[in-house]
């Protein structure tokens, strides 16, 4: 049988697009079915689907220095924030294998019993938006190693929460930070943190919530004898909201997905596990080190993830699309990657931070670190946090601070990357290609035109802008 052209699978694609906002209609149920079917033969047809297009990615390892992981970890206490969550859950049983005295799990979920059958580990029910209950148990527990996985970390949900977020986010970071320098006892702290803090600005909060407290834990780095890093996470398979929704498919009676064509990295959660504990080995003084997984393979289009899941089940359900929701609708940056170096590209390093990266002896991990910021920056709109009192003032804080820190922390760039990073990103054939307007890139681009002084870098910056300004407004 011949492959199915690309015209056919699109044409499916403009269908269902039509049909999924009357989902629940019962014929038009049937249709989106049907339509379900010809998806699944079209993808086996053209070679996908013969197995879970995660199967590796489930598989990978990251490497661990077993004794030097053990000589820092044995008799230690450890506190892990989000420690019922899952990366939280499973770095606790990680860090009893190495021999930890005791750990302290701070967590706001209430649970009626310990999950964990070892008497050393202590669940303390605690928010870490509550400052004094949380310097109380530093205090009180007097942990050598703090591992903060707690998070609000829906991205459409932070959208709809902005308050919420940044209260969790980065009340709930600086708290841990500030306990951290207040209990007299931690030596390390790690922070996790998201690839799409790699972004320069965004305006999507939680990915903003996030990368603010990067520049968080950098700017205590800086002062601080207590040794901060951070790792960056993408979408870690065992958590994440699309394979969670997934996996339990034999309880819906559809399957949402943002669109077709949209990509995915993953990692698992051991992966992210070692990360963690890797960032406690190659934390570096008055510098706040982060690290990546360098080997993510091709992303995945989560059509096909959503296709081999509904294949599995044996009974077809449907497909629909939904579009992208709040929090998920930012465009790619193309100059967020450097083009350079094409065959070692990774999604979760900008070009400025790649400049300063440096490779683990076993090749599968990348360590770098952030632009940083003036001082007072960031200290003056922390000390305006307080004042917040909802969404639009939540949104607003957000956005503002952002904005100041990048801006602060580009003015010592190389103004050269600077602009490679505006040529990469305002390549007329990928933006027409994607379709992009002014608007998608509407701050990025002016923060990093502004922040270039040299005469002539700045007219060549400048002139690049309102290239792209007429062709997509005009």
């Amino acid at each position: 049988m011949n492959k199915i052209n690309h015209e056919e699978i699109a044409s499916i694609y403009d269908l269902v697009w039509q049909l999924s906002p009357k989902y629940k209609d019962p014929l038009t149920y049937n249709t989106l079915t049907d339509l379900t079917d010809q998806l699944i033969a079209a993808y086996k047809e053209n070679g996908r689907l013969d197995e879970n297009p995660f199967a590796t990615t489930a598989d990978r390892t990251l490497s661990l220095p077993q004794d030097e992981m053990k000589s820092l970890l044995d008799g230690q206490v450890c506190l892990v924030t989000g420690g019922l969550g899952c990366v939280g859950s499973n770095l606790v049983n990680k860090l009893l294998t190495f021999g930890a005295k005791r750990i302290v799990i701070i967590d706001k979920t209430k649970i009626s019993e310990n999950p964990f059958s070892d008497e050393s580990v202590t669940i303390i029910n605690c928010d870490i938006v509550d400052r004094d209950h949380l310097i109380e148990c530093f205090k009180q527990h007097q942990p050598g190693l703090v591992f903060h996985t707690a998070a609000q970390r829906n991205p459409g949900y932070a959208e709809d929460h902005a308050f919420e977020t940044i209260n969790d986010n980065v009340i709930g970071t600086l708290n841990v930070v500030q306990a951290c320098e207040l209990s007299g006892s931690v030596k390390h702290c790690v922070f996790s943190s998201t690839g799409k803090a790699s972004r320069y600005f965004t305006s999507e909060v939680y990915a903003a919530s996030k990368k603010i407290c990067e520049f968080i834990f950098d700017h205590y780095a800086k002062r601080s004898e207590i040794l901060y890093s951070m790792v960056r996470f993408t979408h870690i398979l065992d958590n994440s909201l699309m394979h969670t929704e997934l996996k339990n498919n034999e309880e819906v009676d559809h399957v949402a997905i943002h669109s077709p064509g949209k990509y995915v990295t993953a990692q698992n959660v051991n992966e992210a596990v070692h990360l963690m504990l890797n960032a406690v080995i190659c934390a570096k003084p008055k510098k706040s080190a982060f690290l990546i997984v360098r080997n993510l393979e091709w992303p995945v289009e989560s059509l096909e993830v959503a296709l081999y899941y509904i294949q599995k089940r044996g009974k077809t359900i449907p497909v629909i699309f939904r579009g992208n929701p709040p929090g998920y609708k930012e465009k790619f940056f193309r100059g967020q990657l450097d083009w350079s170096q094409p065959h070692d590209l990774n999604l979760l390093i900008n070009v400025y931070e790649n400049n300063e990266r440096s490779i683990s002896g076993t090749e599968d991990i990348i360590t770098s670190s952030i632009l940083p910021i003036a001082d007072d920056i960031l200290t003056a709109d922390l000390a305006k946090l307080s004042s917040l009192q909802n969404n639009a003032d939540a949104k607003a804080w957000l956005t503002s601070t952002l904005y100041r820190c990048v801006a602060s922390s580009l003015e010592k760039a190389d103004e050269t990357d600077t602009l490679k990073i505006l040529k990469w990103g305002l390549d007329e054939n990928y933006l027409s290609h994607e379709q992009c307007e002014v608007e998608s890139f509407k701050e990025i681009i002016q923060i990093l035109t502004d922040s270039i002084q040299t005469v002539t870098l700045k007219e060549e910056a400048q002139n690049l802008k309102a290239n792209f300004e007429h062709a997509h407004i005009y």
